[in-house]
């Protein structure tokens, strides 16, 4: 089995050469969107995508014209992510990782106990719900605050492995979703 680094250098690679970005991008959101009203959720965790990152420009707006409350988190030092509630057009640079975050109050993690869903980044995941991510550890560490919530990693077609390294702390998903639609890994 590959190691985590090695996974992690090839997505990031692979995606730097994605080509229709924007097309891929729409029709995974379109699956997220889909998928998620058969959960019916009212208030959503999400993330700010990274340019190469799935859902690109797409994901935030739409999960706000869905009509979710979105939180997003905000990057503190120490490995730990507050959240704030997206308001679309008042998206301004984090302090770390030049990473978009939205500039209301700050929350605490315990705050995604009270999501209906949380949508996660991923490099990678696995056929039973591992999850890769960056590697700093702060998803993991925020997810310990909601055990029992739906957990969502949006991914590539690629990026979806037989197997991929874990360690005791990662969180697993339930779900993945990607351009060609919504995989289930775990019961809800």
């Amino acid at each position: 089995m590959e190691s985590k680094s090695a996974v992690r250098a090839a997505a990031r690679a692979a995606r730097e050469a994605l080509e229709q970005k924007m097309l891929i991008d729409a029709s995974l959101v379109t699956h997220l969107l889909s998928h998620l009203r058969t959960l019916s959720p009212r208030r959503v965790a999400a993330y700010s995508p990274m340019p190469t990152e799935p859902g690109g420009a797409v994901l935030l707006p739409a999960l706000a014209e869905e009509g979710f409350e979105v939180l997003l988190p905000v990057t503190l030092a120490g490995g730990e992510l507050h959240w704030a509630v997206y308001t679309p057009g008042e998206l301004t640079p984090g302090e770390f990782y030049d990473i978009a975050e939205p500039a209301g109050p700050r929350l605490p993690s315990s705050v995604l106990s009270t999501c209906d869903v949380i949508i996660l980044p991923a490099l990678g995941v696995d056929q039973t719900g591992v999850r890769l991510g960056q590697g700093a550890g702060y998803y993991d560490r925020a997810l310990l605050h909601a055990p029992n919530q739906p957990r969502i990693a949006l991914v590539y077609d690629d990026e979806v492995h037989e197997s991929l390294p874990s360690d005791p702390h990662d969180q697993p998903v339930h779900t993945a979703v990607t351009p060609s639609g919504v995989l289930a890994f775990r019961p809800y």
